[in-house]
């Protein structure tokens, strides 16, 4: 019973992380298309920002990343999905150090000024470090692992 449990909140943080990595890309995909709404710092902001070759190429970025997000979350949703791709647990927890480092960093220098990214960033940082949380391997009972001549010693 507690491990239907455990597969069914496993499957739900995956799909929260699933669709925290497609509603993070999607503004970068409309900012590399060249509409600047949503953009920090407004239309103004966004002109001085994406004049310049590097901010272009930051976007696509965040968008190939969005989907390794995407593949990461989908990969870890059931057992034994770490198991088919090596670095998925490892990649849910790169991301979760990035993206929570930079979500406390946001609410360390821009506080209440900022309602919207640092919270998105530090909420990506939670939902992969729960993803890999949740798909590390089951442990055995300690007590299996130590051989069997030496448990019966009286």
């Amino acid at each position: 019973m507690a491990v239907a449990k455990d597969m069914r909140l496993r499957r739900w943080v995956s799909y929260a992380a699933c669709t925290w990595a497609v509603l993070f890309a999607a503004p970068h995909v409309w900012w590399a298309l060249g509409i600047p709404a949503g953009f920090p710092g407004g239309e103004a902001s966004y002109h001085r920002f994406m004049g310049s070759t590097w901010r272009y190429v930051y976007d696509l970025v965040v968008v190939a990343l969005g989907g390794v997000g995407v593949v990461v979350a989908l990969t870890l949703r059931a057992p034994g999905g770490a198991g088919r791709w090596r670095g998925a647990r490892g990649a849910a927890v790169a991301a979760s150090v990035a993206l929570t480092l930079r979500g406390v960093a946001g609410a360390i220098v821009d506080g209440a000024s900022d309602p919207v990214w640092w919270p998105t960033f530090l909420l990506g940082g939670i939902l992969y470090g729960s993803l890999a949380w949740l798909a590390r391997a089951p442990r055995s009972n300690v007590t299996a692992r130590v051989p069997s001549a030496t448990r019966e010693i009286r």
